[in-house]
């Protein structure tokens, strides 16, 4: 519920709102044990800060988290994805 609200307060350009909701969002899934939605908090939260903020410093870090997740997961396809878009900020931070 609370990756929903992040998605909505991004929408509406609620930003610090939409940031303490994605971050509510991964705490909420790990401390349940859902790593797979864990996971894509955190990568909902990279796309934020890549695309909406700006952050590529803030970006890597969610989708490094992302990989993480996705790798405990099992979901190689998940990864796969993920590790591109951190490729493709290493190539535009450079």
């Amino acid at each position: 519920l609370r990756l929903l609200e992040a998605e909505q307060q991004h929408l509406t350009r609620h930003h610090l709102r939409a940031i303490d909701l994605y971050d509510a969002s991964i705490q909420s899934a790990k401390k349940s044990g859902f790593i797979h939605e864990q996971g894509l908090a955190c990568e909902k939260a990279g796309f934020y800060f890549k695309n909406k903020a700006d952050n590529n410093e803030k970006a890597l870090e969610y989708f490094k988290q992302a990989v993480e997740c996705y790798e405990e997961w099992g979901s190689k396809m998940k990864v796969d994805f993920v590790k591109k878009e951190i490729d493709s900020l290493n190539v535009s931070g450079s």
